[in-house]
């Protein structure tokens, strides 16, 4: 019995050091990434509309002008606010987490 160490010390002073943490992992989704590929496909048509009505446009605009100009700023708010959300909550919340020591 006088070969056993206390259990109340650590063996050594490298190993207290060592913090055992949880790490988010997130793995590659493939329709994710097309998702986002399509919603930044409206954003971006949107904004072309857009630019291409400016530069086209007749002035005063015409009421069918008027009905493309309003929907091209909704579909380029929505699909902004749906990439920030997307995005935000993918990073948010990983797919799983991972036991490992953090240095």
């Amino acid at each position: 019995m006088a070969d056993e160490k206390p259990a109340d010390k650590p063996a050594s002073s490298k190993a207290a050091t060592k913090k055992v943490t949880a790490l988010p992992v997130i793995t590659q989704n493939r329709l994710f990434a097309f998702l986002i590929l399509i919603i930044t496909g409206f954003a971006v048509a949107s904004l072309v509309g857009l630019a291409l009505l400016a530069f086209f446009g007749k002035e005063p605009p015409t009421a069918l002008q008027s009905k493309f100009a309003d929907v091209c700023v909704y579909v380029c708010m929505v699909s902004i606010g749906a990439l920030v959300g997307l995005l935000g909550g993918r990073a948010a919340a990983p797919d799983r987490l991972e036991v490992g020591e953090k240095k």
